[in-house]
């Protein structure tokens, strides 16, 4: 299940490389970031300078701090702070993620590989992170970055596919058909980016060039 984090706060709570990486993810789905930890990383000390941490409290983790928000994440490196996040969380019917506890967490960090549009999110519900680690790096090596320009290709002409085929089966049809030909896909891998394109509308039957 993907979950929509725009506008959304969402509490971090730690200063190290794990809260930064937790940190990081969170920025980059839009979430509104509020971090609480006495230290911070050069890493999250520069996300802070940059605007992209809405609220810093520079302190021990304290339970007011789980006031408004839709997320937890408890990445302290002490774990009776961590449980005690999680517990406060609970109680208040907050998601939580707890990076050193799987089974207190109600929420699993995915690891992501992403091309374009694409995302492929891997989870091992946290009993072997070296297995995630190995099925992340065989998934980059399978999905190259030809994947995100297919999906950005075809989504520049999804209102004339629309328009060409009003029956989503049809559609659908003809989407499947120019992945099974293949041809569209190997210009991608080659960068020939305009040539592909072309060779969409074709498949497509789309007639001329956009």
């Amino acid at each position: 299940m993907f979950t929509d984090l725009t506008g959304r706060v969402c509490l971090v709570v730690g200063g190290g490389r794990i809260a930064e990486g937790r940190t990081r993810l969170l920025a980059a789905h839009g979430a509104v970031l509020r971090l609480v930890t006495p230290e911070l990383s050069d890493g999250l000390a520069d996300m802070v300078a940059h605007g992209q941490v809405a609220e810093l409290r520079q302190r021990e983790y304290q339970p007011d701090d789980l006031i408004g928000v839709f997320l937890a994440l408890a990445a302290t490196n002490r774990r009776n702070i961590n449980q005690q996040i999680a517990q406060n969380a609970h109680t208040r019917g907050i998601l939580c993620n707890v990076v050193d506890d799987p089974r207190a967490s109600d929420v699993h960090i995915p690891a992501l590989v992403q091309r374009g549009e694409l995302t492929l999110a891997i989870s091992t519900g946290g009993a072997s992170p070296v297995v995630t680690a190995d099925v992340r790096r065989t998934l980059q090596e399978l999905f190259g970055p030809e994947w995100g320009e297919l999906l950005g290709l075809l989504g520049d002409l999804r209102a004339a596919t629309k328009q060409r085929y009003p029956d989503p089966a049809t559609r659908a049809e003809a989407v499947r058909g120019l992945l099974d030909d293949g041809r569209v896909m190997e210009l991608l891998r080659a960068g020939a980016t305009e040539e592909a394109r072309q060779c969409a509308r074709t498949a497509l039957d789309l007639g001329g060039a956009a």
